[in-house]
């Protein structure tokens, strides 16, 4: 698979910064995208390996709040204009309502988060892709790149444009002439 990976991290990461994220709210399976034609959900927070007051080796599922692990989906028609992303089916009685994954339509992308070094990791694409999933890594950078320009280019370039126009723009606010 030939993509710009560093291209790929660099979209991803917008994506992640643009998201609700109130580190102590966070709910596994929770929609946290502000952008309606993606889904990102927070998976949990990293294992803990450490030694107790005896020096002992204990390892914690989930118990390291500094890494936080997010799943970022993205569907064939996440770049197609007013697509809202549909819900996903749960299965029951599993840990935080485990989603079921629609392979064929949608790429699932992992992130990690590092709390203290203010980080991200993103799995690679050709590791997300799967042999029944309709889309190409090429296929899913188009969609970033749709997602990109209609979601931080336009929408920056219209806010500074009202802001700019706005009878209260910066340095001061001016009334409007009668």
């Amino acid at each position: 698979m030939d993509y710009d990976y560093a291209r790929y991290c660099e979209i991803l990461k917008e994506l992640m910064e643009v998201a609700w994220i109130d580190r102590d709210e966070l709910e596994i399976g929770e929609d946290i995208s502000d952008i309606p034609a993606v889904k990102i959900i927070f998976d949990g927070h990293g294992d803990l390996e450490d030694e107790d007051e005896d020096g002992e080796y204990r390892y914690t599922e989930r118990g390291n709040k500094n890494m936080e692990s997010y799943a970022i989906f993205i569907h064939k028609d996440s770049g197609k204009e007013d697509f809202v992303f549909p819900p996903h089916d749960v299965f029951q009685f599993t840990f935080g309502g485990m989603i079921q994954h629609r392979p064929k339509e949608e790429v699932c992308i992992y992130a990690w988060y590092d709390v203290i070094d203010d980080d991200w990791e993103f799995l690679q694409l050709e590791d997300r892709i799967d042999d029944d999933c309709e889309m190409t890594a090429e296929d899913v950078m188009n969609i970033l790149e749709t997602l990109h320009q209609n979601w931080f280019v336009e929408q920056l370039t219209s806010r500074s444009e009202v802001e700019s126009s706005s009878p209260a723009a910066w340095p001061f606010p001016m009334a409007k002439k009668p």
